[in-house]
């Protein structure tokens, strides 16, 4: 027995930029001391499958008049065919852009895979990489599968979801466009977005970038002392969200000038959890808005306007309404339109379109208190990033683990080589620990 569930607009947008640009693929890694059993590991996938039925779904084949994809979830899952490779073989990068460059063929094949590095680990452990397919989940949904699969490698039972998909659907299908005060809504933060994005955000300048295909990978751990002061120096309205978003936003644009480029508005990508209170953090699905956090180069002059100018975007932003009005823009398209005709949409993104699009992509999972580990006993380090694409050739993503915060950096080797990734990611760290003084100064320490 199969059951079939369609698509929400939010995965068929996603699976529409994936098929029409880079592949949208999240990394989920893990760098152990620990050496893995693939017997033991595959089958706590089929474990996992069960708490987390999407990670075994395929996507049912459609044709151009179809009206809406589809989702086909088995019963009994099969288990993940593990991928194993030695690294005294190949290097770690042509590795990485094997498993999460490569584009999942939802029809055939789950939309998870799973690699293991022998040898490429802590001290001559393994290494583990993770891909998941942003149309079935985002950075949340492919932490709890993999939260999933390690309990269950270790005989523990993975914790459930306090509301199984089928629930969690329903929710999105409950703030979508049911009466004409619902469409307007939509259609007003349709126009508000687009009057937003008059003026191209400015692109990051290269270093090191060469015409090749691919993408490199980069992190920075900040210290336990600044990461400390990160979470206590602040003013009471601003998050940590909102200082390393504003950071961010100044370390783009002493990039830039360093590099001789004029520097007008600038943007980051923000993804915007839409799940509830009560599961926020749980669910393995794609639930996530896009949304966008500007600067102009008035608002960057001094610390404490531009955070102040970042904070009332993401206190917006984060207003269930709007989140919700944006998703219901996503819905209105009429079902009876074939797929033929809405997989062309993500081609207005080319040319003028390029204005809709983000400086630099950043996801920021928060606090994790306990990240999935290969054993009981062993040492893990993480790494975590969101795609990156043309439109916004960097992906960062953020995650405060062990008392520190630390950021990992995917990017197009167009954009920079490794030496010029290390200094761009240098340049984002002076500059929380410089926003981290001024808010100092600023409540008088």
């Amino acid at each position: 027995m199969t059951e079939t569930l369609p698509f929400t607009p939010l995965e068929e947008m996603t699976h529409h930029m994936d098929q029409t640009f880079e592949p949208w693929n999240m990394q989920g890694e893990i760098e152990s001391t620990g050496t893995v059993d693939i017997p033991q590991l595959r089958e706590a996938t089929a474990t996992a499958m069960d708490y987390h039925p999407l990670a075994s779904a395929r996507r049912r084949p459609s044709s151009l008049t179809d009206t809406r994809y589809e989702w086909v979830v088995p019963d009994d899952p099969e288990p993940l065919d593990i991928i194993e490779v030695d690294s005294d073989e190949t290097a770690l990068e042509a590795v990485r852009n094997r498993i999460y460059g490569e584009r999942f063929d939802l029809t055939e094949e789950p939309p998870v895979r799973i690699c293991i590095y022998r040898g490429g680990g802590l001290d001559g452990g393994d290494r583990v990489l993770q891909s998941t397919s942003h149309v079935a989940g985002d950075g949340l949904g492919t932490l709890r599968y993999s939260q999933a699969v390690w309990e269950a490698y270790k005989g523990n039972e993975p914790m459930r979801d306090p509301v199984t998909l089928q629930e969690s659907r329903s929710f999105l299908q409950d703030i979508e466009p049911s009466r004409i005060a619902d469409a307007v809504q939509a259609m007003d933060s349709l126009a508000r977005r687009a009057r937003e994005s008059i003026t191209r955000p400015t692109s990051l300048a290269t270093d090191g970038g060469r015409d090749v295909d691919g993408w490199g990978y980069a992190r920075y751990d900040l210290s336990q002392e600044l990461t400390t002061r990160l979470v206590r120096d602040r003013p009471d309205d601003i998050s940590v969200n909102d200082v390393l978003l504003s950071a961010l936003h100044l370390a783009m644009a002493d990039w830039n000038d360093a590099h001789g480029k004029v520097t007008g508005r600038l943007s980051v990508m923000m993804p915007v959890n839409l799940r509830p209170k009560e599961w926020f953090h749980q669910v393995m699905a794609m639930y996530s808005m896009f949304e966008s956090v500007r600067s102009g180069r008035g608002d960057r002059r001094d610390a404490a306007d531009l955070l102040d100018h970042v904070s009332f975007q993401t206190t917006r932003i984060k207003e269930r309404d709007r989140a919700a009005a944006l998703y219901k823009a996503l819905a209105l398209l009429p079902d009876e339109l074939p797929i033929g005709l809405r997989q062309e949409l993500p081609e207005l993104l080319r040319g003028p379109g390029m204005r809709l699009t983000d400086t630099i992509i950043l996801t920021n999972l928060g606090n994790i208190p306990t990240y999935p580990s290969v054993g009981t006993d062993t040492e893990e380090r993480p790494f975590f990033t969101p795609p990156s694409w043309r439109g916004s050739p960097v992906g960062l993503g953020v995650a405060s683990l062990d008392g520190q915060v630390r950021i990992f950096g995917r990017y197009l080797r167009t954009q920079f080589d490794s030496d010029g990734a290390d200094r761009f990611m240098q340049t984002y760290a002076d500059r929380i620990e410089w926003l981290v003084e001024e808010m100092a100064t600023m409540l008088g320490d």
